[in-house]
């Protein structure tokens, strides 16, 4: 049996019958320093040990609680069809989830998953991540923050540098890592005329978050 590394290459695993899963994603297997690594690391022995339908339901729990690199691994499950049926659109919305979280490999998991789905599928999945990051917000998630911000730049059709500049201006109000340069590379693409308006909406909406950094 192969051991733990900080990424398993599950098509490699697959190839050998390790793990029967032939997909070419790697499967990350370094969880969050947090109460639910325990939880994390049975779900990939779970995955190691075929019990794929145990490994979604506890990828699932974790997902739902924001833990990026779970949500990654969910979102493999469910383009393979593995522990659960096959349903992309679930699996696009933990794709992009973990995207936002800042799992580089999920970008191409997603870019595969969007090309299996009608555009009404992707705007309703577009929909749900971004009803999950307003409830974030509403919360009092800073990591939601800059995520909402990323989600106009990168999830939509078409970017939305507007709205981007806003939430990636209360990112840098906040302190958050990189927000300074990502608001600034925003507002290079808004319209001089627009931005008095926009840092108004921004100090509004700032105002009204209750959202704790300790």
């Amino acid at each position: 049996m192969v051991g733990l590394r900080p990424r398993l290459n599950l098509a490699a695993l697959a190839a050998a019958a390790a793990f029967g899963l032939a997909l070419a994603m790697p499967l990350p297997v370094t969880a969050q320093i947090d109460s639910s690594t325990a939880t994390f690391n049975e779900a990939v022995q779970a995955v190691k040990d075929k019990n794929f339908r145990h490994a979604v339901k506890l990828f699932s729990l974790q997902a739902e609680t924001d833990q990026h690199d779970a949500q990654y691994n969910l979102a493999i499950l469910l383009e393979a069809g593995k522990g659960a049926p096959q349903d992309f659109t679930k699996a696009l919305i933990w794709a992009w989830s973990a995207q936002l979280g800042g799992i580089e490999a999920a970008e191409e998991l997603a870019d595969d998953l969007a090309g299996y789905l009608p555009e009404k599928s992707i705007e309703e999945v577009r929909g749900a991540v971004r009803e999950r990051l307003e409830a974030r917000i509403e919360a009092g998630s800073p990591d939601a923050v800059s995520q909402f911000a990323t989600f106009h730049l990168q999830m939509l059709e078409e970017p939305d540098f507007e709205t981007a500049y806003v939430w990636f201006s209360i990112s840098a109000a906040l302190g958050l890592e990189g927000a300074l340069e990502a608001r600034d590379d925003a507002r290079d693409n808004v319209d001089d005329e627009k931005i008095v308006d926009l840092q108004s909406e921004a100090g509004t909406i700032y105002e009204s978050l209750n959202i704790s950094l300790d």
